[in-house]
């Protein structure tokens, strides 16, 4: 669990299946970054799954096989797509389906830069806390802070 102190930002989670898809569809600097295979089983697989709360095991390895394809990028690879992906959304050319993350996508990449974490906005949560407000994470959720003060704390539960 983390408690904001100030105003804090991360990213937490995976999002819905269906949206890593509308975004590997319309992202093609992402898209390029997971193999074809990898990337049209995905597809294939969240065409099918419909907009159940729970997601099948299958799906939650082939959403692994994408996370680490992503993260595992070669860097000539990723550079060159970020490249492309922060000239296109500068030149106002963000597809309707990107607005929602491309100014986190360009602030990313001013702090980040040459970073593949830039490219996490299309497969993890953006969450925005007040002071007060808190998040938990389960075991083994990907996550990585943005901005702000957090205090880390543990609980029992008995």
């Amino acid at each position: 669990m983390a408690i904001a102190v100030t105003p804090f930002t991360a990213l937490c989670g995976f999002l819905p299946v269906a949206r890593i898809a509308e975004y590997l569809r319309s992202t093609p600097e992402f898209a390029a970054l997971i193999p074809t295979i990898a990337r049209d089983n995905f597809l294939a697989r969240a065409a099918s799954s419909g907009s159940a709360a729970q997601i099948s095991s299958e799906v939650k390895d082939l959403l692994k096989e994408l996370f680490s394809a992503l993260m595992n990028a070669e860097k000539s690879l990723f550079t060159v797509q970020l490249d492309k992906l922060v000239a296109r959304y500068r030149g106002g050319g963000a597809k309707d389906a990107e607005c929602p993350i491309t100014d986190l996508v360009l602030r990313l990449n001013n702090q980040f830069p040459e970073d593949i974490g830039v490219f996490c906005p299309f497969v993890l949560n953006y969450v925005q806390l007040r002071p007060g407000e808190a998040i938990f994470l389960g075991a083994g959720e990907p996550h990585a802070y943005v901005t702000g003060g957090w205090r880390h704390r543990l609980s029992s539960l008995s």
